[in-house]
């Protein structure tokens, strides 16, 4: 059974049952991400949503892109979706390091 790590209105992220990944579910993407990658996904989230958010006067238009695995697809969000998505790998993140936390105390 996989263990959900946060939800929100825009989708959610689970770890795999065998821990080795971690599924990212946003809009109609899925994502299949290494634990490692988490950071990277998280670092470009908060660069879109500070480039674009003080020039954006329509939060829900879908304008901004984040490049895909291959250099013909991109994804494509409005400023909502990226705070959103942001917010999904913060909180799997924080998540993630409270358990290796609470790990490593209980050794």
């Amino acid at each position: 059974m996989r263990q959900y790590l946060h939800h929100n209105d825009f989708g959610c992220i689970s770890r795999c049952p065998t821990g080795c990944c971690l599924h990212v579910y946003f809009g109609n993407v899925a994502l299949c991400l290494q634990t490692d990658e988490l950071e990277e996904w998280r670092r470009m989230t908060a660069e879109l949503y500070g480039k674009h958010a003080p020039l954006l006067s329509d939060p829900s238009s879908r304008c901004i892109t984040l490049p895909g695995p291959v250099a013909y697809q991109a994804f494509v969000f409005s400023l909502e979706e990226v705070f959103l998505l942001h917010d999904l790998l913060i909180s799997a993140g924080l998540l993630l390091e409270a358990e290796l936390i609470l790990a490593s105390s209980t050794l």
